[in-house]
């Protein structure tokens, strides 16, 4: 188990495989009093060991797997809801990444999500983060994560509701460098023959970027691309005729961070019209 006093839950190794090299894991949880000592569900996990006596180099504790019991909610009868007997299912995460170091609220869409359900993002190798600030009805749950000091990478994500049940999404949350978000361009259309200049407002913009208008394979680069905070982009685009394009119709807008090759698209489509003067 990894020696992090904060946590609310950590790693409990069952048993390991010599043939395969590999640890069987779960997560144990505190008691009220603080203490350790049971498990909320059966679900275990299978770890290398070289990442698994890499990372907890250090035996915290031993104790009898007879003496760690799964502890299921005991639910009143009053209580009871009709979906309550079913499993939690996670259909996505919203947003699906975000930067280190940072606090990233979120909503998780599914089924079945009981009040008092709990929300983690699992990386192997490293402790589970719960999130906080939990909202939750039965098909969203809203809530927090604290990213400050997790790795980079891939995480799965796991639901569980209060009676044991549970869902996980592999690979579903990415920590790292969060991409582009696009939320507004202003002006989002120009005429034929125009050479408007753009703002372009959403998150996570770097310095250097590179602004695209696709459609099909033809595209048109926004010119001199400047983002002044990581909010907002200022650039200019020329829509003179010239062979090959500019073409009237629905564009694809495109953010690119140069940096770390990061790429957002505007769920919206700028539009070029013909032009009003001869």
């Amino acid at each position: 188990m990894p020696s992090n006093s904060g946590a609310s839950s950590l790693y409990l190794i069952l048993s390991y495989d010599k043939s395969s090299d590999v640890y069987t894991r779960a997560f144990i949880d505190k008691n009220t009093d603080g203490s350790w000592g049971y498990r909320t569900n059966n679900h275990t996990e299978t770890s290398p060991r070289t990442v698994v006596e890499k990372v907890y180099s250090v035996k915290v504790a031993h104790v009898a797997l007879t003496s760690v019991p799964i502890v299921t909610m005991t639910v009143p009868p009053a209580t009871v809801t009709t979906s309550s007997a079913n499993a939690p299912t996670i259909n996505g995460i919203s947003p699906a990444s975000g930067a280190r170091d940072a606090v990233v609220s979120f909503t998780v869409n599914g089924t079945n999500f009981q009040n008092g359900a709990t929300v983690r993002l699992v990386q192997p190798g490293s402790a589970p983060l719960s999130a906080t600030g939990l909202s939750v009805s039965s098909s969203e749950i809203d809530g927090t994560f604290n990213l400050y000091g997790r790795d980079a990478g891939t995480y799965n994500l796991i639901v569980t509701n209060p009676d044991g049940q549970s869902d996980t999404k592999a690979d579903i949350f990415t920590v790292g460098d969060a991409p582009p978000i696009i939320s507004g361009v202003n002006p989002s259309s120009g005429e034929l023959n125009d050479t408007p200049s753009l703002t372009i407002y959403g998150q996570n913009f770097k310095d250097g970027v590179k602004v695209t208008l696709s459609m099909g394979t033809s595209t048109i680069d926004c010119l001199n691309p400047v983002a002044p905070d990581s909010t907002k982009i200022l650039c200019n685009l020329n829509l003179k005729p010239k062979s090959g394009g500019p073409a009237v119709g629905s564009w694809d807008l495109t953010v690119l961070n140069i940096d770390g090759q990061q790429k957002g698209t505007w769920p919206q489509k700028f539009v070029i019209t013909n032009s009003s003067t001869s």
